[in-house]
């Protein structure tokens, strides 16, 4: 059992950097407040004037510590990305100071990045946001839905483009729900193709439940076949069929965790009858819980410890 009230006088203040979204960090306020913690979102330039208790990083460069007796905490949700991967990341592990404890995403992420010390490190891969009072909604708005991020490295046009006057999906409308990006907008301006912020992770479930489809549109290159689709987990949790590119780890995740999911490239059409005719089944999501992947990550026990020894001397 975790000491509540000692985790009470303990802050932990989440580093999110400026224009960066991180839908996890709403679940993790939810957990650790629940285990009794103060917890707070900041800038790194906020961090010197609040001085909290425990820092967690979200990775990147964390080259200078500006609260000497915190506890830190890096997280490392991915390799880096393009050319010279292996350049880049020797690069933060010589630039970044050495943490309390490292979080990673996965074993690909933490045996790439090959830490040589003694710190304490923990798995936590990608979490859904359970919806407590989800209900299927009779009426959907729209054909598909696209939760996730739009930059260049995804290759967005390649499925937007299904949509497109002369594509294979013309005229079906379709969600795109993630950071806005003004020159996809212009170029894909179709009144069936539904460009919308980001919104909340409480919300989220909410515009899954108005779309037919889920699109989990993934390029099939490293590190991104590696690692969990927070897209996908979404959608299932929504218990929406799920249409998905064929790569590493999706294939790895319906083997473990089943599900039946229609492969992009596995027939050579691609059109509405024939999605519509696929039999699609949800996969079990008991060990992507919040709950279970941060308790499962050692990080709750580790900062017990620590809070343990601090009280003790």
């Amino acid at each position: 059992m975790f000491d509540v009230d000692l985790f009470g006088m303990m802050t932990i203040a989440f580093v999110q950097k400026a224009n960066v979204i991180l839908l996890e960090i709403a679940a993790y306020q939810q957990y650790f407040e629940q285990l009794g913690f103060q917890t707070l979102v900041c800038s790194p330039a906020e961090l010197r004037q609040i001085q909290p208790d425990i820092e967690w990083h979200f990775m990147g460069i964390h080259s200078r510590r500006s609260n000497p007796t915190a506890i830190l905490i890096h997280e490392y949700a991915s390799r880096s990305i393009g050319p010279f991967t292996g350049f880049k990341d020797l690069v933060k592990k010589w630039l970044n100071v050495r943490p309390n404890f490292r979080v990673f995403l996965n074993e690909y992420t933490r045996k790439g990045l090959n830490f040589k010390d003694n710190v304490p490190w923990g798995i936590r891969t990608t979490i859904y946001f359970p919806a407590e009072q989800q209900s299927v909604l009779p009426d959907k708005k729209y054909d598909f839905v696209y939760a996730g991020t739009t930059e260049a490295s995804r290759h967005p046009e390649k499925w937007l483009s299904w949509f497109v006057p002369g594509g294979p999906l013309e005229g079906h409308s379709v969600l795109v729900l993630g950071p806005r990006r003004k020159e996809l907008e212009k170029k894909y301006a179709y009144s069936w193709i539904h460009f919308h912020d980001t919104v909340p992770a409480t919300e989220v479930n909410h515009f899954l439940q108005l779309s037919r489809f889920g699109i989990n549109y993934q390029p099939d290159r490293t590190p991104l076949n590696q690692q969990p689709s927070a897209k996908l987990l979404a959608y299932a949790a929504a218990g929406l069929p799920i249409i998905t590119t064929d790569y590493a780890w999706i294939r790895d995740f319906q083997k473990k965790y089943g599900g039946a999911y229609f492969f992009l490239g596995r027939s050579g059409i691609l059109n509405w009858e024939e999605l519509n005719r696929f039999t699609y089944s949800s996969p079990d999501l008991s060990e992507w819980t919040i709950d279970y992947q941060l308790k499962n990550s050692g990080i709750p026990e580790f900062l017990q410890q620590l809070i343990n020894n601090k009280y003790s001397e």
